[in-house]
């Protein structure tokens, strides 16, 4: 995609040719045979063949279909690891492991959720379900509904690229893919993942309330914005970003008594509105 219409994946209607542009990346549906279709980088296999069967591929909870991550992991070759502390959810994924271990279904094994899956080529043995969430610390988080037991993000990461052969001093996740349905677990592991030393290359979030809908949304995806997480496509309430390591945040100092707010006074700064502004006074 060149340009932006009313037809493209995101959504967006075509700007105004005044409005500054990045660069498109452009960006398909894959899963779409599955009631779950996911946005993601087109030439997928390309962008991380340095990594290939080596990309840390992280899936945070459960959605009404898995046929969307099955394709990624068919075309990197790479491991599924599954955190979901859901026992009912992770019933799902164990009928996933054993559909392709047969390359077919049973009746024990039918259901919607596993509705495609013996069509995937993917190794059984590469689908590791993890159920400690990942969070700041070792420990337990609360939500309205359930109580799950959490493992520091930090250790969480290094174990699973320890299980991979990822050698120490090249720890690190590449994809994460966020399908909670749930707002409280979404914004813990979020702002743990942000807290941590860890920037995946391509974040993909299924917001349970969008960015524009509520503050707590607003603010994530402003902070997830503002370190250098581009939006580069959305598909309903599935966003997917890319890391452009612009940390917004860098160019002020927040021990600046003098102005309201730092941030906006350096960007206003570097537009020339406050020289602008003497030279009309």
């Amino acid at each position: 995609m060149n340009s932006l219409d009313s037809s493209d994946l995101s959504g967006n209607t075509t700007p105004n040719p005044t409005t500054p542009t990045v660069p498109t990346v452009p960006s398909t549906l894959i899963g779409k045979n599955g009631s779950n279709p996911l946005p993601i980088i087109e030439n997928l296999w390309n962008f991380y063949s340095t990594k290939g069967n080596k990309t840390v591929f992280l899936n945070l909870g459960t959605s009404s279909s898995p046929l969307a991550e099955l394709e990624i992991v068919e075309s990197l070759g790479c491991p599924l690891h599954v955190i979901e502390p859901n026992e009912e959810n992770r019933n799902l994924w164990n009928k996933v492991v054993e559909i392709l271990k047969t390359r077919k279904e049973t009746d024990e094994t039918r259901c919607d959720f596993t509705t495609g899956v013996s069509t995937k080529w993917v190794l059984a043995k590469n689908l590791h379900l993890h159920t400690k969430f990942p969070y700041f610390t070792n420990g337990s988080v609360h939500t309205e509904t359930s109580t799950f037991e959490t493992e520091n993000i930090n250790s969480f990461i290094e174990s699973i690229c320890k299980s991979m052969n990822i050698s120490a001093e090249n720890t690190r996740v590449d994809l994460v893919n966020v399908q909670l349905n749930n707002s409280e677990l979404e914004n813990a592991f979020l702002y743990s993942l942000l807290n941590s030393s860890y920037r995946p290359s391509l974040l993909l979030v299924n917001w349970t309330h969008r960015p524009d809908s509520t503050i707590l949304s607003t603010q994530l995806a402003g902070h997830l914005q503002n370190i250098g997480y581009q939006l580069i496509v959305k598909e309903e309430s599935k966003f997917l970003y890319i890391f452009n390591d612009k940390n917004l945040y860098e160019i002020a100092s927040y021990e600046n008594t003098t102005v309201d707010n730092p941030l906006m006074f350096e960007i206003l700064k570097a537009a020339g509105f406050y020289e602008k502004n003497k030279r009309n006074q």
